[in-house]
């Protein structure tokens, strides 16, 4: 089984480009994209269970500065579990 979290993040002004730099290249980040938003990007996080996946998306936001009180965790309902 895979765990998923889409992870949609505002970013102080002018540090989009370099938080996403950063979040690319972290454990579990499959994908990492600005957008125009708010949100201004959206990281997709993958892990085999879900506590691994909470470990590998707040190490990720952690990794990087610049990130607003606007980060929302919207983790995917595996089929069968709802």
């Amino acid at each position: 089984m895979t765990a998923k979290t889409y992870v949609l993040i505002d970013v102080n002004n002018g540090k989009s480009e370099q938080v996403v730099k950063t979040l690319r290249n972290k454990a579990g980040v499959v994908i990492i994209e600005l957008v125009e938003g708010p949100p201004d990007a959206v990281m997709v996080v993958k892990a085999t269970e879900r506590q691994e996946l909470a470990k590998l998306t707040i190490a990720a936001l952690l990794s990087v500065e610049g990130l607003t009180d606007g980060v929302k965790c919207l983790p995917v309902i595996e089929e069968g579990s709802a």
